[in-house]
């Protein structure tokens, strides 16, 4: 089996992993009639934590097995010290990136500062301190495996033209798909500035982990400033103007 179909694998399992709790969810409601959506939710995180590591699993196997090896799989990784140095330098860029796109997407678009998806997971970090493992270990290892290996590499491998142009098209497709997934459509052009940066650590290290690592660090330090700035946070909310935009755009957003 080659390499394309193990990797149209790890797009479906990633879909398989959204659905797979809805009929779990159906029947909570079902059987809690007077239960609010909050504690549907509460009662439902468990199962969805166990269905996310049992897709990792799976999309972990799907990516490992193969023989058939991408072009970064083949290519010379760098040596350990560099790619900390990338890790580090990756983190860096997502901030850099994170805070020029909110902007613009802020003044320029007229979006909300604040993104629905990060305000809807910090509530369920809220109410269940353990879905943290959730956003900073296992959502991210699965997203690099879908959005970086599955499909920017897929793409960026096929495309019959130079390298930079490539990588655009290829990091635009996996940017826009990766913000739809998060069903955050008025943030399109943060997730695409993200999924530019992974990307480019990715193609420069030739090594997933890289932007594994830089997508858990930026995610957990996303989560730690929310929890620990909450009350600041909700004061910039009455104050999105001049430079403490800025600084909000920091604490923004989960993906």
């Amino acid at each position: 089996m080659n390499r394309t179909i193990y990797s149209l694998f790890i797009v479906v399992m990633f879909g398989v992993i959204q659905i797979a709790g809805i009929p779990i969810q159906l029947y909570i409601a079902l059987k809690n009639p007077d239960a609010s959506v909050q504690e549907i939710l509460s009662i439902y995180m468990p199962y969805q934590f166990v269905i996310y590591v049992v897709g990792l699993i799976i999309i972990l196997i799907l990516g490992n097995i193969h023989k058939d090896k991408n072009i970064f799989e083949r290519g010379i990784k760098t040596p350990p010290l560099q790619t900390i140095a990338w890790i580090f330098g990756g983190l860096i860029l997502a901030y850099v990136a994170q805070i020029i796109t909110a902007q613009i997407n802020f003044r320029l678009l007229g979006n909300p500062m604040e993104s629905e998806n990060t305000k809807h997971i910090m509530e369920m970090i809220s109410n269940m301190p353990y879905m943290i493992l959730f956003v900073a270990v296992i959502g991210p290892i699965i997203e690099e495996y879908v959005f970086r290996r599955a499909i920017f590499a897929e793409i960026y491998e096929r495309l019959p033209m130079n390298k930079v142009a490539a990588f655009l098209i290829a990091g635009l497709i996996s940017g826009i798909v990766f913000a739809f997934a998060h069903f955050d459509f008025t943030h399109i052009l943060i997730y695409v500035g993200m999924s530019y940066v992974f990307s480019f650590v990715y193609v420069m290290t030739n090594r997933l982990l890289v932007p594994i690592v830089v997508h858990m660090l930026m995610n957990g330090c996303v989560v730690l400033l929310q929890l620990t700035f909450k009350d600041q946070i909700e004061q910039l909310e009455e104050l999105q103007t001049n430079g403490l935009i800025i600084i909000k755009a920091i604490f923004n957003t989960i993906i």
